[in-house]
């Protein structure tokens, strides 16, 4: 049997005093069907230190704790490359991702990613995770993402995503001078049948087209750039790149949605400078920024005054 870690240990209140395990784990701390079975099948759930099944009864003052089994992602091969923890605890990770760099494996990029550094870094420590990104940035997008250690964390960092208590703030440069203060773009996305990776804005009447929401609000603009901070109401793929192209101010760098790539900047000027979530065990806040990368900051810093 694999290595069992504590997941959860819980002091029983005099509010679950009579409830059954399972009743506990499903309402008070949304446990997946998926997940608790799979504890179940590894005899993860033990009461006052004894073995215990999900019908057991609780009462108040009794000690419930939750295992899970070690895990690891073993078609992932650890490699020794540089990554950029913000913040790491046993259940999750926050990194700082830089450009040009893939976050998980492909069939064409099964090495080199964020992912074969972080297996290697877990390795180094003595630690087998599954590598479970919550959320991912596109090759060259720099900065912030989320990974989690167990289902579980992933789970409840899942359906912060959805309710949008998981919040990602990006910024990016654009061409032109951006009119509006702040804006939504609320603009359907669907893969271009014509091309291999683009995206493009639909009607809305067309059934196909997954809804995208996008907030922005303009921070800095110039006669030919703007800087704009994006929040991402849902996560499409390449949402910002196809929302901000569709208004007409593509991404300078990003050649697949009408940017140019200029000099100091030949990749999309993304980056994801802020990261806030509730932790998926202790629910306390957590709040994460990250600086431009050097190419980013030098080109505002040149121009976008």
């Amino acid at each position: 049997m694999s290595q069992m870690n504590e997941l959860l240990k819980i002091k029983i209140a005099k509010d679950f005093d009579g409830l059954m395990i399972k009743e506990i784990l499903y309402d008070h701390y949304h446990f997946s069907r998926k997940s608790l079975a799979k504890i179940k099948n590894n005899k993860g759930i033990f009461l006052n230190g004894v073995h215990v099944y999900v019908t057991m009864r609780v009462k108040e003052g009794d000690t419930l704790q939750i295992l899970v089994p070690e895990e690891t992602s073993t078609d992932i091969i650890p490699q020794p490359i540089p990554i950029n923890i913000v913040y790491e605890d046993l259940d999750i990770v926050v990194i700082n991702k830089p450009p040009n760099i893939v976050v998980h494996p492909t069939k064409n990029h099964f090495l080199g990613t964020i992912a074969n550094g972080l297996m290697y870094y877990w390795q180094t420590k003595g630690k087998q995770y599954r590598f479970r990104p919550v959320h991912r940035l596109d090759k060259d997008t720099s900065g912030l993402f989320v990974v989690a250690k167990n289902q579980y964390s992933h789970h409840k960092l899942a359906l912060q995503l959805q309710t949008r208590n998981l919040k990602r703030i990006y910024h990016a440069i654009v061409h032109g001078t951006v009119a509006k203060e702040a804006d939504i773009i609320d603009a359907p996305i669907l893969k271009d049948p014509d091309h291999a990776v683009k995206r493009i804005v639909v009607p809305k009447i067309l059934k196909e087209g997954k809804p995208a929401i996008t907030f922005y609000k303009t921070i800095k603009r110039s006669k030919d750039f703007s800087l704009v901070e994006l929040e991402l109401a849902t996560g499409r793929t390449h949402q910002i790149r196809v929302h901000m192209s569709h208004i007409n101010h593509p991404l300078v760098g990003d050649d697949l949605y009408g940017g140019q790539k200029i000099a100091g900047m030949n990749r999309q000027a993304l980056h994801a400078i802020k990261l806030q979530f509730n932790h998926p065990i202790s629910e306390r806040f957590l709040s994460f920024s990250v600086p431009y990368p050097e190419d980013m900051q030098q080109f505002i810093s040149l121009n976008v005054n």
